[in-house]
C-alpha cells in the first residue's frame, strides 16, 4: 500500500480523501499567512512613558490581534555605541512605532530612532497615549506625513497587517 491509498477509509473515495488533504493543507496555509503578519516592530517612545508601551505590548498578546511587539528598546546613554545598537534593533524590524505623550516630540533619543527608521526605509506611525490630550507630534513624524492615530488596538492592528 502507500501513495493515495493511505488516505482512504472504508466508505470514502478518493476524492475524499483529496478534499481533506486540500483542505488540511489550506488550513496550514492560512496559519502560515497569519504568523507572517505579526512583525518585529521597533517601539520608539520616551522613557516616562514606558509603563504605557509596556501596556501596548501585553494588549497586544490577545491572539484577536494576531501582532507580536519585540522589546528592541536600547536602554543605554544617548551616545555612538547607543546609536549602533539602535540602528541594528531597527534594521531587525519592518515598521517603527511612535507613542506620543506629553514630551516624547523634544526627546532627541525618540527624533534620532524616528529619522533612522525613515533612512532605513521602515514604516512609521504615530500613537496617541492620551486619547483626550492633544500632546505635540516629533518633528520627523510631521515631516515625513507619518500617520498620527489614536491608542486603539483594532486601528493599529490593521495598519500593521496592510502594509
Amino acid at each position: 500500500m502507500g501513495g493515495r491509498d493511505t488516505f482512504i477509509q472504508p466508505g470514502r473515495t478518493v476524492d475524499d480523501a483529496e478534499r481533506i488533504f486540500k483542505s488540511a493543507l489550506q488550513e496550514v496555509e492560512e496559519t502560515v499567512k497569519k504568523r507572517e503578519k505579526a512583525r518585529n516592530i521597533f517601539i520608539s517612545f520616551h522613557t516616562e512613558d514606558e509603563a504605557q508601551v509596556n501596556l501596548l505590548r501585553s494588549q497586544a498578546k490577545d491572539q484577536k490581534y494576531d501582532l507580536e511587539f519585540r522589546d528592541y528598546s536600547v536602554k543605554e546613554p544617548f551616545d555612538e555605541k547607543w546609536k549602533t545598537n539602535c540602528r541594528e534593533r531597527i534594521s531587525l524590524t519592518s515598521l517603527t512605532i511612535c507613542m506620543i505623550g506629553p514630551n516624547t516630540a523634544f526627546r532627541e533619543a525618540v527624533n534620532w530612532e524616528l529619522e533612522e527608521s525613515y533612512r532605513q526605509g521602515k514604516k512609521v506611525i504615530g500613537v496617541r497615549i492620551y486619547k483626550d490630550r492633544n500632546d505635540p507630534i516629533p518633528r520627523p513624524l510631521k515631516d515625513h506625513n507619518a500617520p498620527v492615530i489614536d491608542w486603539d488596538l483594532n486601528k493599529i492592528s490593521a495598519i500593521l497587517t496592510n502594509p
